[in-house]
Order: structure tokens, then C-alpha cells, then sequence
């Protein structure tokens, strides 16, 4: 008897733990770029694969009709200092102005990385091209956060 009464809790758990998981509970409703704003961006023809929330996160993973990969990940900080510190130690390339934006970017072969400072916010934009695929420029990466 004691054996059943510890495998029914036991089990409860794991369909309440799988439930909440698979529900969609911990993924926001909708994605926060809209495809058509990364086709206009970007050109080609975009869909969302996965959208995750998180501790001050938003992460949104489309790809193309080529099969190109777009990952955008927003961080949100409650002042733009803590913001600020997060960009720096997390940059990858150079740091340079871009516009109104602090940027560091990185390019290798068919993908490319870029983090973006913006107010309390830091944004960053991976983007993994097929080999039929013209990369996208700076600017047509920042496009797709304002």
C-alpha cells in the first residue's frame, strides 16, 4: 500500500510539470517583431518557429522560405546604467556608434551577431544565412527593433 500511495503523488506532479511545459504557460501570446516587419526588413518570406519569455527576456526564432535563421533576443533592465553594463559585458566586436544606437557586431562566413544598446533595453540579432543568401546590413538589422 505504501508503495501506491507514494507513486500516485509522484505522478501527479510529472503530468502537472509536463502540462504546464508543453502549454505554451511560459511562451507569450504573441511574438513581439511581427514576420511581416522582418519581410519588409528583410525581404523573402518569414515565420515564426519559437517565441520564449523570460526574466526580463523576449526571444523570437523565425526562419525563411531559403531556410535562413533569425534569432532576436530583447533584454529590458529598469534603468538604462544596468542596461548599459549588460551591453558592455556582453559585446562581441568592435563597440561603435550606429545612428542613435551603441552597437558591437561580428560577421563570419554566412552569419552575423549584433548586440544593441537602446535606452534600457539591449537587443541581440543573430542572423544564419544559406549559401543563396545575401547577408543583411547593419541598418537592415536595426530596422527590425525600431
Amino acid at each position: 500500500m505504501k508503495k501506491g500511495k507514494i507513486i500516485v503523488p509522484i505522478t501527479i506532479i510529472a503530468v502537472i510539470v509536463l502540462l504546464v511545459f508543453s502549454s505554451g504557460v511560459l511562451a507569450g501570446r504573441n511574438p513581439f517583431i511581427s514576420t511581416s516587419a522582418v519581410s519588409k526588413a528583410l525581404g523573402g518570406n518569414w515565420s515564426v518557429q519559437n517565441y520564449y519569455t523570460g526574466n526580463n527576456t523576449m526571444t523570437e526564432i523565425l526562419i525563411d522560405s531559403q531556410g535562413d535563421v533569425l534569432v532576436i533576443t530583447q533584454y529590458s533592465f529598469p534603468s538604462s546604467s544596468l542596461a548599459q553594463n549588460f551591453f558592455y559585458a556582453n559585446s562581441i566586436g568592435n563597440i561603435e556608434q550606429y545612428g542613435s544606437n551603441i552597437i558591437s557586431y561580428y560577421s563570419h562566413g554566412l552569419s552575423e551577431s549584433l548586440y544593441v544598446l537602446n535606452g534600457g533595453k539591449v537587443y541581440y540579432i543573430s542572423y544564419v544565412a544559406t549559401a543563396s543568401t545575401s547577408m543583411p546590413s547593419i541598418s537592415q538589422l536595426l530596422s527590425l527593433i525600431k
